[in-house]
């Protein structure tokens, strides 16, 4: 392991990846809030790196969870209030 008093690149490249993953980090957070599919698609790709596992488990988990509370929180109330229309099926 290099030693950063010896060598300072070496400081400035990790810093520049933990910004970037923290920036990418959001964005998959973001894109798992607009689309749960592709959250979890973005989170599974997150998951094949191997530096950045625990931020795929954390988006695919915040897509999960995303879409239960859209299902079941979200959907109701928006039926209830009569935003959205009540559908049946017609057999």
């Amino acid at each position: 392991m290099e030693d950063f008093q010896t060598n300072p690149q070496a400081s400035i490249s990790i810093i520049d990846k933990f910004k970037l993953g923290k920036k990418w980090f959001w964005i998959g957070i973001a894109v798992a809030t607009l689309n749960v599919v592709a959250g979890l698609a973005y989170g599974i790709a997150l998951l094949t790196e191997k530096d950045y596992r625990k931020e795929g488990l954390v988006i695919i988990a915040w897509a999960v969870i995303w879409a239960l509370i859209g299902f079941f929180v979200i959907g109701p109330y928006l039926i209830k209030s009569g935003i959205l229309p009540k559908f049946k099926i017609i057999r």
